[in-house]
């Protein structure tokens, strides 16, 4: 099948369809694959049975090719369905050739789950599984405020309290980038708040807003204003600080996330400023202007490849957890060194 639609994906995570052996699911944020994927998993296996979840590594089946149809072959012992999570499937190309052999003759009672980073169109596994009537791909991008919000009103539904609106606008500005580092935000600030019942924008301020999120966009804003000098500053504070690498990853998805939707009304017409003043959610007064000028210096061509070197870091960090300061400190400054170059060719 195509990539299902993003209104869909929620419903066949949810409830995996009956007839679909094969799912693909991959995208730039590694949190939310890896949370579609392990629930599409768990969900296809048997419960009675601990022994049907099966996970493999994309290196597995580097070792050995004929790993996957030896699984996805087997008969349970308990008689029941079968499932296999392969993870980081799209970094060795014989997870492509192991899953063409399983296409040919789809298991009976196994269904494969693989779980990749941001893939481009030719991938060979985008390729295999969007023309297979038997399988999904489910692409899955940095969580709009939409979707953030939906997160917010379930972790607080699950923990039973209640949330004010403006600390539910200031969490959603907060958020994003990585659906886990999200609902590990939102969780921290649902149980501060459980003695009280209520969530309040004084709790978003104390526990997100003077943490590791402003740290981080004060990183990521050096880096896209290409202020090196400020941008190396940035990375030893917050390294001395504890900002997690992850929460920086994500927060560097989010803020080139906004960026690349504000420069599209920038090329429709719209000055900068314009722009800024009504973007939702709104955006600090005191960081305005660095958005503005990161709008002047960042065209959709340099977007789309500073969003692709962050998925690719976000990915490389959560494989890598000891070098994932170093894995984002290095793409930052990258990101930084063609602002400077940008601001050189516009003459500033």
């Amino acid at each position: 099948m195509v990539a299902a639609k993003a209104q869909d994906i929620d419903r066949i995570v949810a409830r995996p369809p009956a007839g679909v052996w094969l799912y693909l699911v991959y995208g730039p944020d590694g949190g939310l694959v890896a949370e579609r994927a392990a629930t599409i998993a768990a969900a296809s296996a048997d419960p009675a049975d601990p022994f049907s979840l099966i996970k493999l590594d994309a290196a597995d089946l580097g070792r050995d090719p004929s790993r996957l149809a030896d699984e996805a072959y087997a008969v349970s012992m308990f008689g029941g369905r079968r499932a296999i999570l392969v993870r980081d499937a799209g970094t060795r190309p014989t997870v492509a050739t192991a899953v063409t052999a399983l296409l040919k003759t789809p298991p009976p009672e196994t269904v494969v789950v693989l779980e990749a980073g941001d893939l481009k169109k030719s991938h060979a596994l985008r390729t295999l599984v969007e023309r297979d009537k038997t399988a999904y791909a489910l692409p899955c991008y940095v969580d709009d405020d939409a979707a953030i919000g939906r997160l917010i009103d379930q972790e607080t539904k699950a923990a039973g309290v209640s949330i004010a609106p403006d600390a539910r606008e200031a969490l959603i500005g907060h958020l994003g980038g990585d659906r886990l580092v999200s609902r590990g935000e939102v969780q921290k600030v649902c149980l501060f708040a459980l003695h009280k019942g209520r969530i309040e924008l004084a709790d978003v301020q104390e526990l997100v807003g003077d943490s590791s999120t402003i740290s981080a966009e004060e990183v990521v804003d050096a880096a896209a204003l290409g202020d090196m000098a400020g941008l190396m500053a940035a990375l030893t504070r917050a390294a001395s600080e504890g900002v997690d690498a992850n929460a920086l990853a994500g927060t560097g998805l989010r803020v080139f996330q906004m960026l690349d939707d504000l420069r599209a009304d920038v090329d429709a017409g719209r000055r900068p400023e314009d722009v800024v003043d009504v973007a939702r959610p709104p955006i600090f007064f005191k960081r305005k202007q660095t958005v503005i000028k990161a709008l002047r210096l960042w065209t959709p061509a340099r977007l789309e490849r500073a969003l692709a070197l962050l998925a690719d870091a976000v990915r490389d960090a959560r494989l890598n957890p000891a070098l994932a300061n170093a894995i984002i400190g290095d793409i930052l400054l990258r990101i930084a060194r063609v602002a400077a170059q940008a601001q050189g060719r516009n003459g500033r």
